[in-house]
């Protein structure tokens, strides 16, 4: 009985950690899941629709990590500005629902929460692989 609340805070720390991972790829899985439901939408099976929706979102990765690294300034700017603020987005909201659920004022760790994943979503497609 002793066990279960070391391991029911590593569970939390856990789905914290991997709601922030995905948070970081908001636009890439945006674009994923609007060409597999297109496709699913055309007709195709839904096979094809998952394969083709999660080549969209590996497409959309390598392309922004491509164009982060090789292109003038600027460019990156926009490219990397164009996949942090749809993070941030998801952080912010992400962040106002889990602190919200405890009960208290959940403004500032939302602002927060938009923060670090804006923040960890540029650092992820300006390093290098």
């Amino acid at each position: 009985m002793i066990i279960l609340l070391p391991l029911t805070l590593i569970g939390i720390g856990a789905f914290i950690y991997f709601i922030f991972n995905t948070a970081t790829f908001a636009l890439p899985i945006a674009v994923g899941a609007a060409a597999g439901l297109a496709c699913a939408n055309a007709g195709l099976s839904a096979e094809a629709a998952v394969l083709i929706g999660v080549t969209a979102f590996m497409l959309t990765i390598a392309v922004a990590r491509f164009v982060a690294l090789t292109a003038p300034q600027p460019v990156r700017i926009v490219v990397v500005a164009a996949l942090a603020i749809p993070a941030a987005f998801v952080g912010y909201h992400m962040g106002l629902g889990l602190v919200g659920l405890s009960g208290l004022p959940a403004l500032l760790p939302a602002i927060l929460a938009a923060t670090l994943a804006g923040l960890v979503a540029a650092n992820r497609i300006t390093r290098p692989a």
